[in-house]
C-alpha cells in the first residue's frame, strides 16, 4: 500500500515538474497575484486624486481654502473656468469632485453670514467618494474654526477661551487594528486568500477530474491497489504541499513585508490556511465526483469560489444584510477562514465561541470530502465520467 502511494504521489510530481503549463499556474500565478497586489496597494490609501474647483469668488479666503484642500494627501485640486467643465470632467472621469466657491464667499464669512460650498462627487466610486468628502468636511471646518478663532480674538477672548466655544467638546479617537487605515492591510489579507482559493479549488477539481476525462480511472485504482484513499491522497498531496508553501509566502508577505497587524500567532495563522487548503481540496473532491463532466465540474468549482468573496460581507458588513443572506454567508468555506483569520490574527481575540463555530463550519465542508470518496470510487471503478 504505502510502495502503491508512492508510485502514485512521485508520479504525480513529475508531472508537475515536467509540464510548462502546471508550473506557471503553480508557482508563477501565486507569485504574480502577490507581487500585484502587493504593488497595488503599497501606498496604504489613493493619494491626489483629481479634484476639480471652480473658484467664483477668488478672494484671500477661497485661495486658502483652496491651499488647505491642496495640501491633502488625498486630494489633487485643478481649477477649471466654469461648472459646465468641472460637470464635464466628473462625466468623463477626469476629475472624482467638482468643489464649487460661490461669490461673495469671504464678504458672507466675515459677516457671519450663512454661506456654503458645494462638493458634488460621483458616488459611483464610493471608496475614492467617501475619501474626498471626508477631506472636503475636515478642511472646510478648519477653515471656518480659524476664522471664527480670529474673530473671537478681536473681540477680546483668550485663545482657550475662544477655543472652548468653538470646540466645548474635545474628542479622542483611536483607530484600532488598522491605525494607519491603510486599504494595504485591509484588502491584501482578503484578497490574496480569495485567489488563492480559486487556484486550490480548480486544481483539485483538475487533479481528480482529468484522470476521468482520459478514461484513466482504472488504471489509477489498479496503481492503487484497489485502494481508493490511496489513490486520492496520492494524487493531491503534492498539490497540498505546493499549496501550503505558497500560503505561508502569502502569510509572510501579508504580516512581516506588507506589515498588517498580527496580534496572534505566525504559526496559527498558517495552520488555519492550511486547514482551509485542505477543506477546499475536500470541497473539489465531492463536485469532481457527483458531476458527469469534466468541463461542468470546473465550471461549478470556478463559480462556487469567484462568488464566495461577495458573500464574506468583508467590504459590506454581514449584518447590514438580511438573515438569509447572513446564514447564506456560511455555505463558502472562504467566510469561516476569513473572519477566523480577522478575529484570530488581527484582533487579536483568544479562542472563544465565534472561533469554534467558525472551525465547525470548515468541518461540515469536510464531511463533504468524506462523502466524495465513495462517489469517486465509483467513478475509477467505470473509468471515465458520462459524458
Amino acid at each position: 500500500m504505502i510502495r502503491n502511494f508512492f508510485d502514485i504521489f512521485l508520479s504525480e510530481w513529475t508531472k508537475i515538474l515536467s509540464t510548462p503549463r502546471l508550473i506557471i499556474i503553480l508557482f508563477g500565478v501565486p507569485v504574480f497575484i502577490f507581487v500585484f497586489y502587493t504593488s497595488l496597494l503599497k501606498e496604504g490609501v489613493p493619494t491626489k486624486l483629481p479634484v476639480a474647483i471652480l473658484d467664483q469668488d477668488k478672494s484671500p479666503l477661497s485661495r486658502q481654502l483652496g491651499l488647505m484642500l491642496q495640501s491633502s494627501s488625498t486630494i489633487g485640486l485643478y481649477n477649471v473656468n466654469d461648472e459646465l467643465e468641472g460637470q464635464t470632467a466628473v462625466r468623463k472621469n477626469d476629475a472624482y469632485a467638482l468643489i464649487i466657491v460661490p461669490k461673495d464667499f469671504q464678504k458672507n464669512v466675515l459677516k457671519g453670514n450663512y454661506t456654503s460650498v458645494s462638493c458634488y462627487y460621483n458616488g459611483q466610486y464610493l471608496l475614492s467618494g467617501a475619501i474626498i468628502m471626508k477631506d472636503f468636511e475636515t478642511v472646510a471646518q478648519t477653515l471656518m474654526a480659524g476664522v471664527v478663532l480670529e474673530t473671537l480674538q478681536q473681540k477680546g477672548l483668550t485663545t482657550d477661551e475662544a477655543m472652548s466655544s468653538i470646540l466645548p467638546i474635545n474628542t479622542n479617537l483611536h483607530v484600532l487594528y488598522n491605525p494607519f487605515t491603510s486599504y494595504n492591510y485591509y484588502l491584501n489579507i482578503a484578497f490574496m486568500p480569495m485567489a488563492m482559493q480559486i487556484m486550490i479549488m480548480i486544481m483539485a477539481i483538475y487533479t481528480f477530474g482529468l484522470v476521468l476525462k482520459q478514461k484513466k480511472g482504472k488504471e489509477l485504482l489498479d496503481r492503487a491497489g484497489n485502494k481508493v484513499y490511496v489513490a486520492i491522497l496520492g494524487k493531491i498531496l503534492p498539490y497540498t504541499m505546493v499549496f501550503f508553501a505558497l500560503g505561508f509566502l502569502m502569510n509572510s508577505l501579508l504580516f512581516y513585508k506588507i506589515g498588517t497587524p498580527l496580534k496572534g500567532s505566525f504559526l496559527g495563522v498558517n495552520l488555519i490556511f492550511f486547514v482551509f487548503v485542505l477543506v477546499l481540496q475536500s470541497v473539489g473532491l465531492f463536485i469532481a465526483s457527483i458531476t458527469t463532466s469534466f468541463r461542468t465540474a470546473l465550471t461549478i468549482g470556478g463559480d462556487y469560489t469567484a462568488l464566495a468573496f461577495s458573500f464574506a460581507g468583508y467590504t459590506f458588513p454581514a449584518i447590514g444584510m438580511n438573515k438569509f443572506i447572513q446564514y447564506l454567508c456560511y455555505i463558502f468555506p472562504f467566510t469561516s477562514y476569513m473572519r477566523f483569520v480577522v478575529d484570530y490574527a488581527v484582533r487579536g481575540i483568544a479562542f472563544n465561541d465565534s472561533q469554534k463555530y467558525y472551525l465547525i463550519g470548515l468541518a461540515i465542508f469536510t464531511i463533504f470530502g468524506i462523502i466524495g470518496v465513495p462517489l469517486y470510487h465509483n467513478k475509477l471503478k467505470k473509468g471515465c465520467y458520462d459524458a
